[in-house]
């Protein structure tokens, strides 16, 4: 990955450190505060995946998350020269979410969730930045792959 691309890692990890300890911070756990009449900021934690999946396996997910990591930078380094832009951006935002949730795991035991949209009585699970990010980066990679292979 080139410079610019780890600096957008660096950035995206500030950023969703920044807003999982201003959640910390301002709200007790379980506090949930109306922003709209479709979002709301809610402080949860979770021990397992998205939507609240496998709760209690915090050190399979602490282990799993590092061997992907090293995994997928082996993988991008062996093959930088033919990754196109956009797979170079999916991984990085790839990276950088799955860093942010890391570094919860690691200090905290779980991961802070806040982000909290609904529809009267349907909610969508609570995610963070580093959730949006992980999912931002794979559907572009899911479509950058879809691309290459319609070209090849």
């Amino acid at each position: 990955m080139q410079k610019k691309h780890l600096n957008y890692i660096l950035l995206i990890i500030l950023a969703d450190q920044i807003t999982k300890y201003l959640v910390r911070t301002n709200l007790f756990l379980g506090q949930s505060i109306p922003i709209t009449p479709f979002f709301r900021l809610t402080y949860i934690t979770n021990t397992g995946i998205a939507f609240g999946l496998f709760r209690g396996a915090n050190i399979f997910f602490i282990v799993l998350a590092i061997v992907i990591l090293t995994v997928f930078y082996f993988w991008i380094k062996k093959n930088k020269d033919v990754l196109s832009d956009w797979m170079k951006i999916s991984f990085a935002l790839i990276f950088a979410g799955a860093i942010g949730n890391l570094i919860d795991r690691i200090v905290r035991g779980s991961v802070i969730d806040f982000l909290d949209f609904h529809i009267r009585q349907y909610s969508w699970p609570a995610f963070n930045v580093a959730d949006s990010c992980i999912t931002i980066g794979g559907v572009i990679l899911f479509f950058s792959v879809l691309k290459l292979k319609k070209l090849g």
